[in-house]
């Protein structure tokens, strides 16, 4: 009996493959940004995107960013004079394309930051799980997809040596929101670090003086310490952590205060935090060259920046799914990965939609913080990888043939 040949696989197939789902995934992200925005102007007014649109205005026309403006929002604004100013093309838009502009640019930040970072194949899975957190965050017109995608660009320039591009986006990312400035840690772990750091210094120096195209000097000033002193007086209330209405749930800290009834302060758990995080990016040095050790590292970062984060909010936690999908589209496939996985996008995602019942919702999901339930133990597992503790004989070894694959088959396309 003849032996069947062996079936010969198309190298440009091969690699067009994970890309045509990549390109259906951005348009899929493109269209659901397109639709909240008519949803959230048309239909239902969000106040957040009112806040930022104001805010190029107050800027240039020298009135105080952080203070009080009832008549045309609720709520302050508190990110820096900087994104004031790089709001401004879509604060002088109609409402729903600058919204819809808005939202676009926030979700080609998430989409080209995982697949640069990432192979197709893992890429397409980790847009695949953060699609919906994506568009829960859209929603709300925040910014927390744009950080999420900047620090993972910020990542990505790490591993190809694009220093100038790494500052900018960590740059970026803390003229919106300061904590993605921890994003730098990942320098370490690559040579020219000390070029990256003055790259980073000459960026931020030039952003921070950006608004300077639109307002002097000595209200710039003004603005600077306006912007600190909201800042640190913005401290989340203990007492607004598991009511039904704050949509405030502190992370770590705000599950401590609703399970215990405890007053502690902040800063023991995130310094803690901080520490648990950072020992084994300093501690392995002799890991600082394998592949999947740095995307674990960014994938904890992400993590980490929702569970210490005393003012995170239920739309917050979509860095932090960002995050659990990265770790679990890179790691090697087992029940229990695939277990928590599951629960964290079923609880963090799901459970505070319309699908779980009001007073459910109100009683049992907010009351006692079940948003970040789920996220402890995935951040324990990745740190236990990060440290060693939890090790696969052959950690994504079919995956990493795969990703192997579609970069031959790529480098054969003409």
């Amino acid at each position: 009996m003849l032996d069947r040949p062996a079936t010969r696989v198309d190298p440009a197939r091969a690699a067009r493959a994970p890309q045509r789902v990549l390109n259906w995934l951005l348009a899929l992200y493109a269209l659901s940004a397109v639709a909240v925005a008519v949803q959230r102007t048309r239909f239902s007014p969000e106040n957040n995107f009112l806040i930022f649109r104001a805010a190029f205005s107050h800027l240039a026309s020298g009135q105080d960013l952080y203070a009080a403006y009832p008549l045309l929002h609720a709520d302050f604004f508190k990110y820096s004079p900087t994104f004031a100013l790089l709001f401004a093309p879509f604060a002088l838009l109609p409402p729903v394309a600058g919204y819809a502009l808005w939202a676009i640019v926030c979700v080609v930040a998430v989409y080209a930051g995982v697949t640069r970072l990432l192979p197709a194949r893992q890429a397409a899975l980790v847009l695949a799980l953060s699609w919906l957190p994506v568009v829960g965050e859209l929603q709300r017109a925040q910014s927390n997809a744009l950080c999420a995608g900047l620090m993972l660009l910020a990542w990505a320039g790490y591993e190809r040596r694009e220093q100038w591009c790494s500052a900018v986006a960590v740059a970026a990312g803390m003229f919106v929101k300061l904590f993605p400035a921890i994003a730098l840690v990942g320098a370490i772990m690559h040579p020219r670090r000390w070029r990256m750091a003055a790259a980073f210094v000459v960026v931020s120096a030039a952003g921070a003086l950006l608004p300077l195209l639109v307002t002097s000097p000595s209200l710039l000033g003004m603005q600077y310490r306006s912007w600190w002193a909201i800042e640190t007086l913005d401290v989340a209330p203990l007492e607004r952590y598991g009511t039904s209405g704050a949509g405030l749930y502190g992370g770590v800290m705000g599950l401590v205060h609703a399970w215990f009834a405890v007053d502690w302060p902040h800063w023991p758990l995130q310094g803690g935090g901080l520490v648990v995080l950072l020992a084994p990016m300093l501690w392995r040095r002799d890991r600082w060259e394998a592949s999947e050790f740095r995307v674990t590292s960014i994938a904890s970062i992400l993590v980490f920046c929702v569970l210490f984060n005393h003012q995170a909010e239920s739309p917050s936690y979509v860095i932090a799914m960002i995050g659990v999908a990265v770790w679990f589209a890179s790691a090697e496939r087992s029940w229990w990965r695939v277990a928590l996985m599951a629960i964290a996008f079923v609880v963090v995602n799901l459970g505070s939609t319309d699908l779980v019942p009001r007073a459910w919702y109100r009683d049992y999901y907010v009351r006692y913080m079940l948003k970040t339930v789920p996220l402890i133990p995935v951040w324990v597992v990745m740190q236990c990888e990060l440290f060693g503790i939890i090790r696969d004989s052959g950690r994504g070894s079919q995956r990493g043939e795969a990703d192997k694959a579609d970069v031959a088959a790529a480098q054969a396309l003409p």
